[in-house]
């Protein structure tokens, strides 16, 4: 397990030395490139970006606003598609080690042509996966249950998996943790961990919210593939609170 912390679009912009102070706090970085930063940046920014995290891992969270890579608009469809071919060009210098991207998936929007949806977004991954050598990480966010991405993991290459998004979970899951667990098993490849109370997707620090850690946390210590762990609260000091919190409260050790 490699611990890494959240850095916000607008603090890649407007504080790149946030990333230093992560990696000198024992942390990785996991990059949000927003459009802003993809549109900001030239490919040598991104190698100073890299620089800054020392050796410390990083891992890239793709652009997810206004995208859908299961489009039925082709002029979506292609900018979607843009945007990832954009952003896995910046992996590539940031010597990434995994790539997180949002399925577009909501169930109200999707499930009356979830087929024709599906399709598409398969060939958009298909694609990704075809020019990028490191692991791609599916996201779930409005998913009620694992079925979406267990129907991505069965059609993809395997160094396509998932990114398991634990206050997601806790505000749209229908189902219990363990079959999240026994749908994707050794697919997961990544956890975003952060909490919330059960109404709004607000990243608070671990042990803040309602997210059981006591019951999530043993489910993910049994997993027997490398993986990440991405504390993604919005502040430093939040993710210093999260990682104070495992460091009290479990038994791994980053390596």
């Amino acid at each position: 397990m490699k611990l890494v912390a959240h850095v916000p679009g607008r603090e890649i912009l407007e504080n790149p030395h946030l990333i230093k102070r992560f990696a000198e706090a024992g942390l990785g970085v996991e990059l949000q490139l927003t459009a802003q930063v993809l549109d900001s940046l030239t490919l040598k920014e991104f190698g100073k970006l890299r620089e800054l995290a020392g050796g410390a891992p990083v891992t890239v969270h793709a652009p997810f606003i206004d995208l859908n890579p299961g489009a039925l608009d082709p002029y979506v469809l292609k900018a979607t598609r843009d945007r990832f071919f954009e952003t896995v060009a910046a992996a590539k210098v940031l010597s990434a080690e995994v790539i997180v991207f949002h399925t577009g998936y909501h169930p109200q929007k999707v499930d009356p042509f979830y087929r024709s949806w599906f399709e598409r977004a398969l060939e958009t991954f298909s694609e990704v996966s075809s020019i990028w050598n490191g692991k791609i990480a599916l996201e779930n966010v409005f998913d009620r249950n694992p079925e979406n991405l267990k129907n991505f993991i069965e059609n993809l290459p395997e160094n396509v998996g998932v990114c398991l998004d634990v206050g997601h979970m806790n505000l749209f899951s229908e189902v219990p943790v363990s079959d999240w667990f026994d749908s994707l098993g050794e697919r997961i490849y990544e956890f975003h961990i952060h909490d919330n109370a059960g109404r709004e997707d607000s990243h608070l620090p671990i042990g803040e919210g309602r997210v059981n850690f006591e019951k999530l946390f043993p489910k993910m210590e049994k997993l027997k593939q490398e993986y990440i762990l991405n504390l993604e609260n919005k502040s430093y000091d939040a993710v210093i609170k999260s990682l104070d919190y495992i460091r009290r409260n479990t038994e791994w050790r980053e390596r």
